[in-house]
């Protein structure tokens, strides 16, 4: 796997448990700078996803073509968008399989 593809498997659920340890916590004794701090966190966190995310499936469809012989279609490419990602990913994974 590529290594761009499994830092945005951990990466995404990272930001968001670090950001909502910061936002979710009320109460005396969180300090006040907590909020701003998780905010922030979180909008880095959606910038570099959409950064990274594309690159990471070019890269990830790339590899796979080189790796294996099989180049998936262009539709690969949509597996970025968060309603058809688990149909899409579903599909490539069970050729990648067959494939490797």
């Amino acid at each position: 796997m590529n290594p761009l593809v499994a830092l945005g498997i951990l990466f995404g659920p990272l930001v968001l448990v670090v950001s909502y340890l910061f936002t979710a916590a009320t109460g005396p004794g969180v300090p006040p700078w907590a909020d701003s701090v998780g905010l922030a966190i979180r909008l880095w966190g959606t910038a570099l996803s959409v950064l990274v995310g594309p690159a990471a499936i070019h890269f990830d469809r790339t590899a796979l073509a080189r790796e294996s012989g099989w180049k998936p279609s262009p539709l690969y490419y949509l597996i970025g968008l968060p309603v058809l990602s688990l149909p899409i990913a579903l599909v490539y994974l069970s050729r990648r399989v067959v494939s490797a």
